[in-house]
């Protein structure tokens, strides 16, 4: 789903005029590459990777006055064009979603629009890149038939990640890939599991623990999968303070508070209605990297 990473603090005006002048950059970048219906899906994830990126200067942004929030005051890079590779990784992964969207809901009125999309992704990242993002979303489609261990559902959205950071000049270890899939993917069945059993559609929790909500997990299994998000969170905080991004100090800020925020809002999924688990509940044995904690 995306989108977990934003400003859950009041940021300084410093901190303010950076968060904004990468998000508004990106906006006005998807206008000159792909036109305004795309400006309504700006992913903040690529937002903050534009942070690690683009060195924040003040001098180099400019005062513009913003239709699209009521004409208050935003701002941009002078230099938009910089912006155009964060325009393209975000189209990029809102053609992953209308692919799933149409594999799981057969929309076929989208086939043209996703055709269109598609043409200019490939002429962006070359035609190989695209083959290759489109197997990895099929190899998720498969493995979403299997009964599997849970950790093996993250998988593709790890080797995905990994894709993204190595096109995008990666300055990062592969295991940043494996973090960054992983809480990604775990957020999104998270938040997602009731809808999901609501339209009949895949959620690792539901065919791995067998469960409708998330405080029917027994008290293993959800100190289980505490740790893979924390353990994800550490080594994600890690990775950042010793790579050479810029703007890290804001950047590890903006993780941190998001990731204190989700972890908090899980914890309250997790306990709602001071519901016991059933006994019944098996615990599953981890063979992952995430160790086993029985």
């Amino acid at each position: 789903m995306y989108g977990y990473i934003s400003l859950y603090f009041k940021p300084n005006k410093i901190e303010r005029l950076n968060y904004i002048s990468h998000y508004c950059s990106i906006c006005h970048s998807l206008k000159r590459n792909f036109g305004n219906f795309y400006r309504m899906f700006i992913i903040r994830e690529v937002s903050f990777f534009s942070l690690l990126k683009v060195e924040f200067n003040e001098k180099d942004i400019e005062e513009i006055t913003c239709p699209w929030v009521g004409f208050k005051k935003r701002y941009i890079y002078k230099n938009i064009e910089i912006f155009d590779e964060f325009s393209f990784l975000n189209a990029l992964i809102i053609y992953g979603k209308i692919y799933d969207k149409l594999h799981d809901s057969n929309l076929n009125n989208l086939v043209v629009f996703i055709k269109l999309l598609k043409r200019k992704l490939i002429y962006y990242y070359g035609k190989d890149f695209i083959e290759t993002y489109e197997n990895i979303l099929n190899e998720q489609f498969k493995i979403e038939n299997k009964t599997l261990e849970f950790e093996e559902y993250f998988i593709p959205s790890i080797k995905i990640i990994q894709m993204i950071l190595n096109k995008h000049q990666n300055f990062f270890s592969d295991d940043f890939s494996t973090y960054i899939g992983t809480l990604i993917y775990l957020f999104d069945a998270i938040y997602d599991l009731e809808k999901d059993i609501k339209k009949k559609n895949f959620n690792p929790f539901k065919r791995v623990f067998h469960i409708d909500k998330l405080n029917d997990l027994d008290k293993e299994n959800k100190e289980f999968i505490n740790f893979i998000i924390d353990y994800s969170i550490k080594n994600i905080l890690d990775t950042l303070e010793t790579s050479n991004i810029k703007n890290k100090h804001f950047a590890k800020k903006l993780f941190s508070f998001s990731a204190s925020y989700h972890k908090s809002k899980i914890e309250k999924l997790f306990y709602s209605n001071n519901k016991r688990p059933e006994k019944n509940i098996s615990y599953i044995n981890s063979k992952n990297i995430y160790l086993n904690i029985k």
